[in-house]
C-alpha cells in the first residue's frame, strides 16, 4: 500500500507511483557515492590527507588530520543514512552542505590551480576539479527532489536505520585506525634533511644495485596509483636511455602487488620495495610518482606527479639541492 505525505497545513496527499519512488533512489543513488567515497579514502587516510593539504587552505598537520577523519565520518554516516531514509529532513540538507563544501573546494582549485586530482575518491579515482565540481552539482540537483519530499515525510525513521547508521559511524571511527593514521609523517618534507643511505638499507627486491654510491634516478611509486601506472611508459624511456642514470622504482607494496604490476605494465626498470614509513618520509610534502635523482647519497633535483624529460636530468645546472649527509 502506497503511503501518503502529509503537507504542512496537515492535509494528506496521495504519493504513489515514481513520483513516491524517484526522490527516494535519487537520494540513495547520492548516498551509494558518498558510502564509497568515505570508505575507500579511510584506507589510504596519508594520501588523502596530502590531498587536502594540496588545496593549500588548511596547514597545520593535526588539523589535516582532524579534517580528513571528520569528513571520512561525515561522508560514511549521512552516505548510509541517505541509502536507510535514516531522518531525512536532517540529513539530506547535511549532505547538500557537505557537497557544497565539496564543490567550493573544488572550485577553488580550479581557478587557482593549485592541484590537478581532486582527491574525492583517494587514488582509487582520478578526476581534475573541473570534472570533480560538475559532478557535485549532479549530486546537489540529485538531492534537491529528496529534500521537496523529505518536507512532507510521515512518522520516524524506521530502526533499521539507527543500526545503520550506528555502524557506518563505527566504520568511520575506526577503520582509519586500522590502516594507520600518519600523524608524524603528515607534513615531513625530507628534500634538504634525508640522508639518502641510511634510508634505504632496507630495500628488499634489489640486489644488483649499491645505493649508497653512483647515481640513480630513484621514483617513488605505488602499484594501484593511477598516476604511477600511466607513466610507465615515460618511466620506460628513460630507464632505456643508455646515458641517463640508472632507474629503480621504490614502492610500500607486498611481493604479490609488485608481481601483478609488473606482469600487467612490464616496466623496463626494477621495482623495490621500502617499508611504508621510509616510503611515506621519502616522499615529504611531494605527491607520487616522485622522482629523486641521487648522486653518493646527495639529492641533486626532485620532480613530483609529473615524469621529468631526459634533458631535464641531464641539466646540471638545474640542480638546487646539496649534499644531504
Amino acid at each position: 500500500m502506497a503511503e501518503d505525505r502529509i503537507s504542512s497545513s496537515g492535509t494528506r496527499i496521495p504519493d504513489r507511483g515514481w513520483k513516491r519512488w524517484t526522490p527516494r533512489l535519487l537520494a540513495g543513488a547520492v548516498g551509494m557515492i558518498l558510502l564509497a567515497a568515505g570508505l575507500l579514502k579511510s584506507t589510504e587516510m596519508e594520501i588523502f590527507i596530502r590531498q587536502i593539504r594540496d588545496y593549500g587552505i588548511i596547514s597545520p598537520p593535526f588539523l589535516l588530520v582532524v579534517v580528513a577523519w571528520g569528513l571520512i565520518v561525515a561522508e560514511c554516516v549521512l552516505g548510509t543514512a541517505l541509502m536507510t531514509g535514516f531522518l531525512p529532513r536532517i540529513t539530506i540538507p547535511v549532505s547538500a552542505l557537505l557537497i557544497l563544501l565539496f564543490l567550493c573546494a573544488t572550485a577553488w582549485a580550479w581557478l587557482t590551480g593549485v592541484t590537478g586530482d581532486c582527491g574525492c575518491f583517494g587514488s582509487w579515482i582520478s578526476r581534475t576539479p573541473g570534472e570533480a565540481l560538475l559532478e557535485d552539482l549532479v549530486l546537489l540537483a540529485a538531492l534537491f527532489p529528496a529534500w521537496l519530499r523529505s518536507r512532507f515525510s510521515p512518522g520516524p525513521s524506521p530502526r533499521p536505520g539507527y543500526f545503520a547508521v550506528a555502524a557506518a559511524l563505527l566504520v568511520g571511527l575506526f577503520v582509519p585506525l586500522a590502516f594507520g593514521i600518519p600523524f608524524s609523517s603528515v607534513n615531513s618534507s625530507q628534500e634538504g634533511g634525508m640522508n639518502i643511505g641510511r634510508e634505504l638499507s632496507g630495500v628488499q627486491g634489489l640486489d644488483h644495485a649499491d645505493l649508497s654510491s653512483g647515481e640513480y634516478l630513484m621514483v617513488l611509486i605505488e602499484t594501484d596509483c593511477p598516476h604511477c601506472r600511466e607513466s610507465v611508459e615515460k618511466l620506460n624511456i628513460l630507464a632505456e636511455d643508455k646515458e641517463a642514470p640508472e632507474l629503480i622504482a621504490l614502492c610500500p607494496n607486498d611481493e604479490e602487488q609488485v608481481m601483478m604490476f609488473r606482469d600487467q605494465f612490464q616496466p623496463a626498470f626494477p621495482v623495490a620495495r621500502i617499508d611504508r614509513d621510509t616510503f611515506w618520509r621519502l616522499l615529504g610534502d611531494g605527491d607520487i610518482p616522485r622522482t629523486i635523482l641521487v648522486r653518493n647519497q646527495e639529492v641533486l633535483k626532485v620532480w613530483n606527479h609529473d615524469i621529468p624529460g631526459r634533458g631535464d636530468i641531464m641539466d646540471p645546472t638545474s640542480y638546487p639541492y646539496r649534499s644531504l649527509q
